[in-house]
């Protein structure tokens, strides 16, 4: 494909990150480019009614534009929007997000809420994972270059808390040169609300020994706790330091502990602004018996159920479940159960005895359209779906919708800065009381 457009107008940015302009009535993708640019662009991949376009040049820059604060910025896959002030990123999501609702579910405009924008859309990413490459003798760590697996190395990134990017160098100054790090190919790092730093380093080779040895004095002496990965669904080994890391949410605050190879959101402050608006939803529905699927180790459950009466927990990642038990036992907290089942199925299984009047559920990307049939089918009076993923989101709503649901809102959180992703918390509410 060697189509080159001389002069394209970029007119709005579309979820996924990219710059839409039209040429020769077609609609143009080209990343990269921000609201009133005027640029060079080669057609890479070209549809019936769409083309995607690689950015070779602007040539006259948008008023929007701004320098991105990253050296790799358009080369590192992890941001898509550095060349924008965040005030324009986050207006662009609540009006990408809201589009999406209004024009695809259906959603009345004014069931949308405004996007609860990031205070700090710098240094929030508590959680990342580091990709590693070995190129001749030379150590290379960062994330893919935009759809491929090849690492754009990066020394510092700035969207990741100043402690995890130390612990980076930490890691890259003692396997530089090791002769096994050829057979690492990742590196987790997370940070808790107290500042403990935890690494797990996935290894695939045969000496785990050595290599807990070689590592274990160089991340103590910067206080890091270290497990290693060895093999994709083993559980990781410990080599130093201790097991759980800690965020707060609620108030007044509770501390929930997940350990490695665990979930938590990437953003702990938005973390807790997000779990206050699902609190005042549940309260909102006057719920008294909850279910909570894709529960993870209590982030959502366990401060609901300090104002319901009872709360049952979902989640197929067994040792997130011993995690949210143990929470809860922390928190003093006697009114959940938690189960090790798949979200599909789990609903019906564990209404058998006595329904819920709200099922929570917080899925991956992928969504829950098996899980939405079943609520169909059970129809409790409220859902409250967290979504990460708003093309799922609509497509999972869109069969609510049109069968017995209301919107009764919906609510975008920026939780990623400097990317196009969103979440958001919506709430259902069963329109007849029949059944």
């Amino acid at each position: 494909m060697n189509l080159v457009i001389d002069d394209l107008h970029i007119e709005s940015l579309v979820y996924g990150g990219n710059g839409l302009g039209y040429h020769d009535g077609k609609v143009i993708f080209v990343p990269q480019t921000a609201p009133g640019d005027r640029v060079r662009c080669r057609v890479i991949k070209s549809k019936k009614r769409y083309a995607e376009a690689r950015l070779e040049k602007v040539l006259q820059p948008s008023e929007k534009r701004c320098p991105p604060a990253c050296s790799v910025f358009g080369q590192c896959g992890g941001c898509q929007w550095q060349h924008l002030p965040y005030e324009v990123q986050s207006a662009w999501k609540e009006k990408i997000f809201a589009d999406l609702l209004h024009r695809q579910a259906g959603v009345a405009r004014a069931r949308i809420r405004p996007l609860v924008a990031a205070s700090e859309p710098w240094n929030y990413r508590s959680r990342a994972q580091l990709k590693l490459q070995v190129t001749g003798q030379q150590l290379v760590m960062g994330f893919y270059r935009r759809g491929s697996h090849v690492v754009v190395d990066h020394q510092q990134c700035p969207i990741l808390h100043p402690r995890l990017n130390q612990a980076a160098r930490v890691f890259r100054e003692a396997l530089n040169g090791f002769r096994h790090s050829h057979r690492m190919p990742q590196l987790d790092l997370g940070i808790g609300d107290d500042g403990q730093v935890r690494a797990v380093l996935h290894y695939l080779g045969t000496e785990a020994a050595v290599v807990a040895e070689f590592l274990r004095p160089r991340v103590s002496a910067a206080g890091i706790a270290l497990f290693l990965q060895l093999g994709r669904k083993a559980k990781p080994q410990p080599v130093c330091g201790e097991e759980e890391l800690c965020i707060c949410v609620g108030a007044p605050p509770l501390t929930l502990a997940y350990g490695p190879g665990g979930f938590a959101q990437v953003n702990l402050e938005q973390n807790r602004a997000m779990t206050e608006t699902v609190i005042d939803a549940v309260q909102q529905s006057r719920a008294r018996r909850v279910l909570d699927l894709y529960c993870g180790m209590g982030n959502l459950s366990l401060p609901v159920a300090r104002r319901v009466g009872e709360v049952v927990g979902v989640e197929d990642f067994a040792p997130a479940i011993t995690k949210a038990r143990e929470n809860a036992k922390r928190n003093g907290i006697d009114n959940t159960t938690f189960h090790h089942l798949s979200a599909d199925g789990a609903a019906s299984e564990l209404s058998s005895v006595s329904g819920f009047d709200l099922v929570m559920l917080d899925p991956p990307r992928s969504g829950a359209s098996g899980v939405i049939k079943e609520l169909q089918a059970l129809r409790p009076r409220h859902i409250l779906y967290v979504s990460c993923e708003p093309p799922t989101l609509v497509r999972d709503l869109q069969p609510l919708l049109q069968d017995d649901y209301c919107l009764e809102w919906s609510q975008p959180f920026d939780f990623f800065p400097q990317t196009h992703h969103i979440e958001s918390v919506s709430l259902l509410s069963r329109k007849s009381e029949g059944g």
